[in-house]
């Protein structure tokens, strides 16, 4: 699911801005704090300062805690890597600071204009297994859904292939259909990720669709390899595993 890890010491920012214990709290739907309104006038430069000086008085605060990691990557590099980079870094805090993060991610998912922090946004969430972050990842899958405007190599197809993971390591079967969409990319990597998820929600009705992968990926040395996986997730489930 994450791309090789490069340790880059710029990032290390975020470590010092959660202090264990510290009590939070989250905005009223629809109502923005000061820095959440920078960030969304792009006025980046700005919104990290007054995450800084909010999060000076209040370690705690995660409308700061988040802006810092948003303009971390609206600054960095506009790439997969770096997102997932990030996220890595700042998987701990994401921990301690805890399911207040929820709403906050889950907007960031939904509406922000760069998809690095969208994409940081859906891994946060999968820190947290529960109905709420699970409805924010679902939305990916809506009719409306739609990227940013921002540009970076993340694409919808890369962005559905992570999201059905998480979907599927939790069971929810409702994005079935999606998923042998999903089966279908010429990318090898994004089918091994369907073929993943149809073995954890497909049962009988996904032996159809591993099948013909199957075959379609076997006839390419290149992707033989995920030829192999839908064999043995086959297998699996005609073993009732």
């Amino acid at each position: 699911m994450i791309h090789r890890l490069v340790s880059v010491a710029s990032l290390m920012l975020a470590a010092c801005m959660l202090v264990v214990g510290c009590s939070v709290s989250v905005p009223d739907s629809g109502k923005l704090s000061e820095v959440e309104k920078l960030y969304d006038q792009e006025q980046y430069k700005n919104a990290m300062s007054v995450a800084r000086y909010n999060l000076g008085k209040d370690p705690g605060d995660l409308a700061s805690i988040t802006t810092v990691w948003k303009v971390q990557l609206v600054q960095g590099g506009k790439t997969i890597d770096y997102a997932q980079q990030l996220y890595f870094q700042a998987q701990e805090m994401i921990g301690k600071a805890g399911p207040g993060l929820i709403p906050f991610m889950g907007r960031a998912l939904q509406k922000d204009p760069y998809n690095t922090v969208r994409l940081f946004a859906l891994y946060t969430l999968a820190e947290f297994d529960d109905t709420l972050s699970t409805n924010y990842v679902a939305k990916i899958f809506e009719p409306g859904y739609t990227l940013g405007l921002k540009a970076s190599d993340v694409t919808l197809e890369f962005m559905k292939s992570e999201a059905v993971q998480v979907l599927a390591n939790r069971g929810y079967e409702k994005i079935f259909d999606d998923v042998v969409e999903l089966s279908k990319s010429s990318d090898p990597e994004i089918v091994a990720k369907a073929v993943s998820a149809l073995g954890a929600i497909g049962g009988q009705k996904a032996l159809p669709v591993l099948e013909e992968i199957s075959s379609r990926l076997h006839a390419d040395k290149d992707s033989d390899w995920v030829g192999e996986l839908a064999d043995s997730t086959v297998a699996k489930i005609k073993r009732g595993e």
